[in-house]
């Protein structure tokens, strides 16, 4: 069909059509589109349309759904949950909730291979005992931190209770607080669970021709 009968053709169709048909073809325009996440230029992981992902926007937040579109600069997913359900198969329900669009700007950070975000507390959060993320306290230099906090505290209590806190007896108890402590911080800036997007990794648009 010539290109110069489309005009005439989409104005004599009726407006429900009309619109029903523009909805479909902006549909298709981006519908064969992807989402590259990459490290530099390898490919991590090729996201489609249908496909779940979760990453996290700049004010932190934790969104995950079902990629509803993809278009040159944004995309747009179905947030889904879980909710247990004894009488549903799996025992669980899904529920979906209505589409909400991001630009790629949006975009923060994704979680790194194998670190899972569910929903919890009202709302999208990493799941600390399921994947990567098992032994989180001690990786993650939680339970040194407050070791060596405890540790130095009761030292502290102890001293004033028996009136002999002298820098004598203090200091190597002080000390082994202070490395326990300083061995937690130090834990907690090394263990990331997600990738920020940056210089090294990033998420473009692959469309498919």
């Amino acid at each position: 069909m010539p290109l110069l009968l489309c005009p005439i053709l989409f104005l004599r169709m009726p407006k429900l059509t009309l619109i029903t048909t523009l909805i479909l073809i902006t549909s298709l325009s981006y519908s064969q589109n992807a989402l590259d996440y990459k490290k530099k230029n390898k490919l991590i992981h090729r996201f489609w349309k249908g496909e779940t992902i979760a990453f996290q926007t700049k004010d932190k937040e934790w969104k995950k759904g079902a990629l509803a579109g993809i278009q040159n600069d944004s995309i747009y997913i179905r947030p889904w949950i879980l909710r247990p359900n004894m009488l549903a198969p799996g025992g669980a329900d899904t529920l979906w909730y209505s589409i909400n669009g991001y630009s790629l700007s949006d975009i923060y950070a994704l979680p790194k291979r194998g670190v899972f975000i569910h929903y919890a507390n009202g709302h999208f959060e990493i799941l600390r005992d399921g994947g990567h993320q098992h032994f989180y306290w001690i990786k993650s230099g939680w339970l040194f931190r407050v070791a060596g906090a405890g540790y130095a505290a009761l030292h502290v209590i102890n001293g004033l209770i028996k009136n002999d806190l002298s820098i004598s007896n203090s200091a190597a108890p002080l000390s082994i607080a202070a490395g326990a402590f300083g061995f937690g911080v130090l834990l907690k800036k090394m263990y990331k669970l997600t990738h920020r997007l940056g210089e090294r990794y990033h998420v473009e648009i692959f469309a498919v021709q």
